[in-house]
């Protein structure tokens, strides 16, 4: 079976955008942060129970279009020339199944209800809601898919064997113009609207994991009609494009380089930060620093993936100091500020606004930092918030992340037992020889103490490390870290209350605004009775909490349904949980599932999608690690290398399995930070070791530049 993809993306005029603009104006503010809210929604099919024409058998809408699927053709309604009257584009397919039969796939939690006229007749209510609508054989085998990627509507032909992408014609009724581009993009015309259909791209996986490139196009027959051309290829094997490898590049000089951590934007911008041990790499957008300081420096950097060599990097700063400086951890606001965390032995790191603590503490040792770049106004005044944090001993920045009011949340690791805490404190003595600590920070304040809102330690009698951190836009904040306390402080009504093994993962909620026991509503422990570690939590669009980590724990709580209910390896395995702590107890553990094969294999990073399913990356050496067919690479080439997983925890068994791959070439790679933007592409980012990471065409440096490693950032379009 092999897919063939259809973007249908539309772009609006800039005379509707206008009018909008002027709309919004006139409209109070809440009522435009509402529809500005609405419109960044992803697409969501709903069924029609009565509410619209009988025709009219699934539809969605999203800003500035709708789309009405009946049994023939599909209908994008578009603002005309004035703004207000629609212009209707139907696509169709020409001499296929007059009526194929048409469902809606994974339904949403989500209904629909429509309150309007008279309540008996015409109100409806509990409508169903669904991510997908499947047209079943709409050629000979051949089916058709429309789903949403973010706001954009998309569509895949799925072909199984023996059926023929010849007979795939489009038919468009209503476009004034119908055009092919010199990049090979089927381009419609409408009403002053245009519509883009991204070109196709086939290949084909070889036994040795290669992907091999099958050339694809569009062909125009008359005046609407389009065809897709497919080249030869070897029909024993499948054709897949899904997903496809938009972007991929190295970022590094020669010695050790890394990107720790990637963020999208709301436009689709890539955000990379790690840190570099040398100054190959030109700074460009006008950086905070051009100049690389020694030992190493954290950058940072921005990414068009959708554009080629020296253009695809529209940002990339230095920042540091005499010393090693390395970022762990990366946050981005609505704003454009960029949130970094880490460690730093620099006795001269850069400091910005009323920076907390202004000097290294611990002589020869390592602390904290936490700032904030505003790219957006470049050159040294970027730099508006960034100050040490840390004390006598070694203290350590390992999670980020920032509230709707701009307050910064970190969670780290420390030794010391001069830690800056706050009156509000949870614990404030050192119990073990290493605890955890959160603190939160308010940057905008005017005066160097009042930036510090809250700072705690959290841990018990052995040693804990603070690992990762979520917060909502209120500033409820979740942690995980990871212990061998057997005295560990739980709080509420935990999970588990007693130390399970060797090494545990803990859960804690933290509540800034309170003071004492009140400011940690939730802590618990959390495994099996070997090692188990936290590598990163967030929060799902449900509020849930998700985690992912490794373990050696054969007895890991896994729950009924698990994509894997049995550790399949000797030497560590992944796992990924989702959490309600708001539940009682018994019912708190929703879904938890080992993730790896007979290799080791660690959970390094995860995402979660508008829909709830997670992407997970790290590092395996198996094997036998599940790969799905529509793999990038499916064949394990050797060494350490990365994979990227996508698990839909709704679904049961090998179902929840919906996408996983493996990337890299023999050697060792680690994907350290996975994000997902808003339409649905996916970043990973990491280290990679020569030979590297496959760089696509368009790579920013496709070549390895030498050293222990270099940092690499991949993109997966939708």
């Amino acid at each position: 079976m092999y897919s063939l993809r259809v973007f249908l993306r539309v772009f609006i005029p800039v005379c509707a955008a206008g009018l909008a603009t002027a709309q919004a104006a006139s409209v109070e503010p809440a009522v435009a942060k509402a529809r500005e809210t609405l419109a960044t929604l992803p697409l969501r099919f709903e069924a029609n129970a009565g509410q619209w024409n009988p025709q009219v058998r699934f539809a969605t809408r999203s800003a500035g279009y709708g789309v009405a699927l009946t049994g023939r053709e599909a209908l994008v309604s578009l603002a005309g020339k004035d703004g207000k009257t629609p212009r209707r584009i139907g696509i169709s397919l020409d001499g296929g199944a007059l009526s194929p039969e048409m469902d809606g796939v994974d339904p949403l939690p989500a209904r629909g209800n429509y309150l309007l006229g008279n309540r008996r007749e015409a109100w409806r209510t509990g409508v169903p809601q669904y991510t997908r609508v499947r047209y079943r054989e709409v050629y000979p085998g051949t089916d058709l898919v429309y789903y949403g990627n973010g706001r954009q509507l998309e569509y895949d032909f799925v072909l199984r064997p023996g059926a023929d992408p010849a007979r795939i014609r489009l038919r468009f009724r209503g476009a004034d113009r119908l055009t092919l581009t010199p990049d090979g993009d089927l381009e419609l015309q409408a009403g002053g609207n245009r519509l883009v259909q991204k070109r196709p791209v086939v290949y084909q996986q070889a036994a040795d994991g290669t992907r091999q490139e099958i050339a694809a196009r569009y062909r125009l027959q008359g005046r609407n009609m389009a065809r897709v051309e497919v080249a030869h290829y070897d029909r024993s094997r499948a054709l897949v494009i899904d997903p496809v490898l938009q972007y991929a590049s190295l970022y590094g000089g020669v010695a050790g380089d890394a990107v720790a951590a990637v963020k999208i934007d709301r436009e689709g911008m890539v955000w990379a930060a790690g840190y570099v041990t040398d100054g190959g790499l030109a700074a460009t957008g006008n950086p905070y620093s051009s100049e690389f300081k020694a030992a190493s420096d954290l950058f940072v950097a921005k990414i068009n993936p959708r554009a080629a060599g020296a253009d695809s990097l529209l940002y990339f700063t230095y920042i540091g100091g005499n010393a090693a400086d390395v970022a762990t951890d990366m946050a981005l606001d609505a704003a454009g500020n960029v949130y970094l965390t880490g460690s730093t032995t620099s006795t001269n790191f850069p400091l910005g606004g009323f920076a907390y603590q202004s000097a290294l503490l611990s002589s020869g040792g390592t602390e904290a930092f936490v700032l904030r770049l505003q790219p957006s106004i470049g050159g040294e005044y970027s730099l508006t918030y960034s100050t040490y944090f840390g004390g006598n001993g070694t203290d350590e920045g390992r999670g980020i992340d920032v509230d709707a009011a701009g307050n910064i949340y970190i969670v780290g690791t420390t030794t010391s037992t001069n830690l800056p805490l706050t009156g509000s404190a949870r614990q404030s003595t050192l119990w073990g020889p290493q605890d955890a600590f959160v603190a939160k920070f308010n940057p905008n304040a005017l005066a160097d103490p009042e930036t510090l809102v809250y700072s705690t330690l959290l841990g018990g009698n052995g040693y804990d490390d603070g690992r990762s951190i979520a917060v909502t836009p209120e500033g409820m904040a979740y942690i995980a870290g990871s212990t061998s306390s057997s005295e560990f402080s739980w709080a509420g009504s935990p999970y588990y209350e007693n130390y399970q093994g060797r090494v545990d993962v803990f859960l804690a909620k933290i509540d800034a605004s309170q003071s004492g026991d009140a400011s940690v509503p939730y802590a618990s422990y959390f495994g099996g009775s070997e090692l188990d570690e936290a590598r990163r939590i967030a929060l799902d669009p449900d509020g849930k909490v998700v985690l992912a980590g490794v373990t050696l724990s054969r007895d890991l709580p896994v729950s009924d349904g698990a994509f894997k209910t049995s550790a399949p390896g000797g030497d560590g395995d992944g796992f990924v949980a989702r959490f309600d702590l708001d539940a009682p107890k018994e019912s708190a553990l929703l879904y938890c599932s080992y993730l790896g094969g007979s290799g080791g294999d660690v959970a390094y990073d995860l995402a979660v999608d508008a829909y709830g399913s997670i992407w997970v990356t790290g590092y395996t050496l198996s094997k036998d690690f599940p790969v799905t067919p529509d793999a990038l690479s499916t064949v394990y080439p050797g060494g350490v290398n990365v994979f990227a997983t996508k698990i839909d925890p709704t679904k049961s068994g090998a179902d929840a399995l919906v996408y996983s791959t493996y990337l890299g070439q023999i050697n060792i790679h680690v994907g350290y930070s996975i994000a997902v933007g808003p339409d649905g592409s996916v970043a990973i980012g990491g280290v990679t070791s020569n030979p590297g990471i496959r760089a696509t065409a368009n790579a920013t440096r496709a070549d390895y530049a030498g050293g222990t490693s270099d940092g690499f950032v991949v993109v997966l379009g939708q």
